[in-house]
């Protein structure tokens, strides 16, 4: 193993610990791809281990950058981006991605005027990046370290030596395989203590998340959340800790354990985000598994957004059983208090929510929402709906109690499914049906993964508001893109024993 410590090269960070102009560059290039440069990472080639290969074992959190993914993510972000982005697309086809990602740092990175990509990176650049934060004991800065890729050790560490030899804010650094590991000068044996006693690749509960997660992507995330529930927000962020005080988060939290993970990848027609939870212990008692007759995929295929949840009375008295042991002195003044308004806690949330919940906007919200009246008193006609599987005639007295029932919100009853809206005709269409439905929508089942499964979900068309947003745009690239964005949807479903998985996907127009 070889070791060099030198200090950093031009700082462009402020306050706190500074990070070398070269590190910063590589963090916005990760995010920039991330965000809208995917594509151009994909077209190159690589392999050798990963990051996690020579990081820690034992620590709190992980991301990690993989600009060289299976054959099949190359070939989906080729269908994906071709018409998305004229420019990306030459340069997809062209492999000018490293050239992409330097002109980000570029605008990013104060990076010194006389470092040529093309003749001082280029020829020593892996393909990939990861970054490990580890804690370093109570009342401490939790420790950073990064690893990057590199094809050829000697050339990086000449570099390295060369460029980050003059500032007075010192990193370490330190070749091990075909990686270079950096972090703060005076935490860099730790890391390399750590890493010689288990690397993350060694660490079973990683290597079991990132099987169940699936092909990884371009971006992949993994924490472990009872050592990362440890850290002192603060201690990264002050602004953090003040936040903590003003939203009156006292010391005392609730005890959180359990692991999530989570990976960035391409399908042919969607960025999809899909991610997993293990072991959560505020999970333990949740239901699983969701409902094959939601009510969500029984409203009209052109709904406009959508958002359902399913066993939500289960939730809630799960929820109820975990925290009344700990919390029964903030549950009995919670459920006081709801007495006081008419309202019986537990019960009636659970009544709320029901068995299957469902709320829905039709495709004329903004203009319905557009021509109501500044000066009628009465409640708009717009076409909104609620609906839920439930004790109706429950519901209904909490809404008589209130005064938002008959005569004030349009309320339907039908076979133990409550209907609350303020169009007859919209709630009408959306009960009685007659037409195609979101789970005949082609559209809804590319967004909303394993909707019949799922225990919630969010979907909305961007058809209906392209008209209203697209002007706003004034970028031609981004309104270009945003053109092709045809819906976002998401769903989580529950498995057992705390365990759930979810997707978020933003699904582009079909060619």
């Amino acid at each position: 193993m070889t070791s060099v410590t030198e200090t950093t090269g031009e700082d462009v960070s402020e306050g706190g610990r500074k990070t070398p102009w070269l590190l910063i560059g590589g963090g916005v290039a990760a995010a920039a791809l991330i965000g809208g440069g995917t594509a151009a990472a994909l077209i190159m080639g690589g392999g050798g281990d990963r990051p996690d290969s020579v990081l820690p074992g034992d620590i709190a959190a992980y991301a990690q950058i993989d600009l060289d993914p299976s054959a099949g993510q190359k070939v989906a972000a080729v269908r994906f981006f071709q018409g998305l982005d004229s420019e990306m697309d030459e340069r997809l086809s062209n492999g000018e991605w490293r050239e992409w990602v330097w002109e980000q740092i570029e605008k990013e990175g104060d990076v010194p005027s006389d470092v040529s990509f093309e003749e001082d990176i280029e020829p020593w650049l892996g393909d990939r990046a990861g970054v490990a934060v580890m804690g370093a004991g109570e009342g401490e800065e939790p420790v950073v370290a990064v690893a990057l890729q590199v094809k050829d050790g000697d050339a990086a560490l000449a570099f390295l030596d060369e460029h980050l030899a003059d500032s007075s804010e010192e990193v370490g650094y330190y070749l091990e395989s075909d990686y270079v590991v950096f972090s703060q000068a005076d935490t860099l044996e730790a890391v390399r203590s750590a890493a010689e006693a288990g690397t993350l690749s060694d660490n079973e509960n990683f290597t079991s998340d990132m099987e169940d997660l699936g092909e990884a992507g371009i971006v992949a995330m993994w924490a472990d959340l009872a050592q990362a529930d440890e850290f002192d927000p603060a201690a990264l962020d002050p602004s953090l800790g003040m936040a903590q005080e003003e939203l009156g988060m006292g010391a005392e939290q609730p005890e959180v354990t359990g692991r999530m993970a989570a990976t960035v990848r391409l399908t042919a027609d969607a960025i999809e985000m899909h991610g997993i939870n293990r072991d959560l212990s505020y999970m333990a008692g949740m239901p699983a598994g969701g409902n094959a007759d939601s009510l969500v995929t029984q409203l009209p295929a052109d709904t406009a957004v959508a958002m359902s949840l399913e066993n939500g009375d289960q939730m809630v008295q799960s929820l109820w059983d975990t925290y009344s042991e700990d919390y029964a002195e903030q549950l009995q003044q919670a459920t006081d208090a709801a007495a006081e308004q008419g309202f019986v806690l537990p019960d009636d949330l659970k009544v709320v929510l029901g068995q299957s919940m469902t709320l829905a906007v039709g495709p004329g919200i903004v203009d319905a929402a557009m021509g109501m009246s500044q000066t009628d008193p009465s409640v708009p006609e717009l076409p909104v709906i609620y609906r839920a599987t439930t004790d109706t005639a429950r519901a209904q007295e909490l809404l008589n109690d209130n005064g938002v029932g008959a005569g004030v919100l349009v309320v339907r009853e039908d076979d133990g499914t409550l209907s609350l809206g303020t169009d007859q005709a919209y709630v009408d269409a959306a009960v009685e049906g007659g037409g195609d439905t979101l789970g005949d929508s082609d559209l809804f089942t590319r967004a909303v993964a394993e909707a019949d499964e799922a225990q919630s979900t969010f979907f909305v068309d961007a058809a209906p508001f392209e008209e209203y947003y697209l002007p706003e745009v004034t970028d031609e690239k981004a309104r270009t893109a945003l053109e092709k964005l045809a819906a976002v949807g998401m769903s989580t479903v529950a498995e057992e024993n705390g365990d759930s998985h979810f997707t978020l996907r933003m699904v582009a127009d079909e060619e």
